[in-house]
């Protein structure tokens, strides 16, 4: 994986309901990916600080990308928000 990339991720690829996506396979330490999460996802061409929002049983992770710079959001890497 790229870095710190707790997620390899397209940034650009949504779901039927507009969240990004990726999936368990994808995470370097799944049992940190879970809804509440913030963590940061992307591929060697971009990374952003992500909101997990769901996790399916299939292992599907759907996300939100969080505004700004991953350099203005870094403090929030490893939190939880409701």
């Amino acid at each position: 994986m790229t870095d710190d990339v707790e997620v390899r991720a397209d940034l650009n690829a949504e779901d039927d309901d507009g969240l990004g996506w990726s999936t368990l396979a994808d995470a370097r330490t799944p049992d940190r990916i879970a809804p509440g999460a913030m963590v940061l996802a992307g591929n060697r061409l971009g990374q952003a600080v992500i909101h997990i929002v769901a996790v399916d049983d299939d292992g599907q992770v759907h996300f939100s990308v969080y505004p700004g710079s991953v350099a203005k959001n870094r403090h929030l890497l490893g939190g939880t928000i409701a």
